[in-house]
């Protein structure tokens, strides 16, 4: 075993010493917002630039020198909000010159953390916003405004809590460092082995087995993770595999893993980093969200599995061997399963009590290390390694968050500063007129556009701002309404021409991406239904009557089943085209809320149902 460098060393302390920050915080309460989201901000994007610099595979020594530079305006920008945070809030706050430098050094800081570890795509945007900002006097028509003085800008952006320290850094330097803390501290006591024999024991024997426990382990993993990359690189590092020893074909592996692992960030108790943000746009707690997302997400991995098992029976792949499952006896051991599932259990319970999210989460954190140290008292040295290295590892899972959230967050300021977002809602408004069904496809196209290469919060949180207005404006329920775009921001990442969670897939799978993205649209058809089922009827997120919500459940699954035996090209057996499209037809009839529509399309997959079935026994008896 090597040992450490020095630089290593420091940088594991220092990783260490970062979560406990937000530990501290946790059960202590957050600084004033200016010190708590700078510590988050700086210390987080300087312990990625020592990371940067001492990767020893880097060659680019520009970049090395630029990762010093970082280091040392970071350092001096944190020590500024450490000691000054109070007072950069007061009203009798100004900006010297000095301080502008340092902001706008700050600002570049923060743009080229982003585009080195998410892309070019945010930085750009956030510049092509920081120019209108400047520059919008020049501008004609209706996009134009009477323009920001570069000293105000950077006062918004860098000195004030609605720039880059704003309210959604605020949530990823409180809610989302302490889940991630909670999910890394999971892993660490076993939580990934857990899953994945789990997920075996559930789907590993039927049909399609090892593609069905991706889609059962990546719903457990996303509890946790809340995110699509994470969840394809750690469970799909074990199904991706599998599937391909046992005869899978490389695009189906790869997509079915794509698939299952993009429903992670609508799972609850967990959901991914957006779920947090769309709380706070709302106004509304994140137990409200949590609760709203119960019934699309289990509809949504309803409509996976069930895609899985028509393809599979249609092509023939079996399930896994039964000696080669985990025995039950082991995988529902206490010592496997209580430091787990308690904790998870524990953050369920507090959550329906009514405590905030940091509360839930930093007491699920106490109970999971308790019970992973208790459990085996004779090797507590070694657990309690197992637990500081988990803290170190959650440091590292908020390095690219920390920078897309930053850099996001000046786009945010300077769509609300300059008033654009009213324009293209109204430009949405008037595209769709009053119909729900034209601006939702035109927030569709506007949501996938936004999604394309660049990740799911970003996505999200642009959407969020400009677009989830417009549907709102047109009747849409708030909630529906963003839910509606974060859906499509998180599908944006199955639907080519760029499509990152594909990409991450194929790569594992060495398989061909654009079949591989072909196959993971069909596998999640019923996931691209579900939001405007969302916009019609909203009972789907548990506004309205419990009639309501019963019947868009009901209506819901008969769509999603028919979609996917449609699109699969299987239902019994081998399904022919004209047969297809009219289940493809049924399933879309579920989208619109009326009554004739539902019993319509209920009558005709019935219909189709009952008919395959006698032919099938009319054949056997033959």
């Amino acid at each position: 075993m090597n040992k450490k460098t020095p630089l290593e060393r420091l940088l594991f302390i220092l990783s260490i010493v970062y979560s406990c920050f937000f530990l501290y915080t946790a059960f202590r309460g957050a600084f004033v917002s200016t010190i708590q989201r700078g510590v988050h901000v700086c210390g987080g994007i300087i312990v990625w630039a020592l990371i940067d610099f001492s990767n020893k595979k880097k060659t680019n020594k520009v970049e090395k020198i630029i990762d010093i530079l970082m280091i040392v305006i970071l350092a001096v920008a944190m020590a500024y909000y450490v000691v000054a945070g109070k007072n950069i809030l007061m009203p009798t706050f100004k900006m010297s010159t000095p301080l502008m430098i340092l902001g706008i050094l700050f600002m570049l800081c923060v743009m080229e953390a982003a585009r080195r570890t998410i892309g070019i795509a945010v930085p750009i945007l956030s510049m092509i916003g920081l120019a209108y900002a400047l520059f919008g006097k020049y501008i004609p028509g209706t996009f134009g405004h009477p323009g920001f003085k570069l000293q105000r800008v950077m006062e918004i952006l860098c000195y004030s809590d609605r720039g880059i320290l704003g309210s959604v850094t605020g949530i990823s330097s409180t809610i989302i460092a302490t889940f991630v803390i909670f999910g890394s501290i999971l892993f660490a006591t076993g939580g990934g082995d857990t899953f994945i024999n789990l997920a075996s024991l559930v789907a590993g024997n039927s049909a399609g087995g090892a593609a069905k426990m991706a889609s059962v382990a990546s719903g457990l993993f996303g509890m946790i993770s809340g995110s699509s990359a994470a969840n394809v690189a750690t469970t799909g590092a074990f199904t991706i595999p599998m599937m391909k020893r046992m005869g899978y074909d490389n695009d189906f592996a790869a997509a079915s893993e794509a698939s299952a692992s993009s429903g992670g960030q609508i799972m609850p108790p967990i959901m991914g980093a957006g779920a947090f943000i769309m709380a706070d746009m709302l106004g509304i707690t994140y137990k409200e969200i949590a609760l709203a997302a119960i019934i699309p997400s289990l509809l949504f991995y309803f409509g996976v599995i069930w895609g899985i098992d028509c393809y599979a029976h249609r092509y023939h792949y079996h399930g896994i061997p039964r000696e080669e499952l985990p025995a039950a006896r082991d995988v529902l051991r206490p010592s496997k399963c209580l430091p787990v599932f308690l904790p998870i259990g524990t953050l369920i319970v507090l959550f329906f009590m009514g405590y905030t999210a940091v509360f839930c989460a930093s007491y699920s954190i106490l109970v999971a290390v308790v019970l992973y140290l208790v459990m085996d008292v004779k090797n507590i040295r070694k657990r309690i390694g197992d637990l500081v290295q988990g803290l170190a590892d959650a440091t590292k899972d908020m390095l690219s968050v920390i920078s897309l959230i930053a850099c996001s967050q000046i786009l945010i300021a300077l769509i609300s500063t300059t008033g654009v977002g009213v324009k293209f809602t109204k430009i949405i408004v008037e595209l769709g007129g009053s119909s729900m069904l034209l601006a939702g496809l035109c927030a569709l196209v506007a949501t996938m556009i936004l999604g394309m290469g660049m990740p799911t919060v970003a996505a999200y949180i642009l959407a969020g701002s400009v677009i989830a207005p417009a549907l709102v404006q047109i009747g849409v329920e708030p909630l529906a309404a963003h839910f509606f775009v974060f859906y499509y921001a998180i599908f944006a990442g199955l639907t080519p021409p760029v499509c990152g969670t594909v990409f991450v897939a194929a790569a594992m799978a060495d398989s061909n991406w654009l079949k591989t993205a072909w196959i993971s649209i069909r596998l999640s058809i019923g996931a691209f239904l579900v939001p405007f089922i969302l916009i019609f009827n909203p009972g789907m997120i548990l506004i309205g009557s419990t009639g309501e919500i019963i019947r868009t459940t009901i209506t819901s699954l008969f769509g999603i089943y028919a979609l996917g035996a449609g699109f699969m090209g299987y239902l019994t057996r081998d399904l022919n085209w004209p047969t297809r499209l009219i289940l493809v037809a049924a399933g879309v009839a579920m989208v619109d809320p009326g009554m004739v529509t539902d019993i319509a399309g209920i009558v005709v997959i019935l219909g189709i149902v009952i008919g395959l079935t006698a032919t099938r026994k009319k054949e056997k008896k033959e």
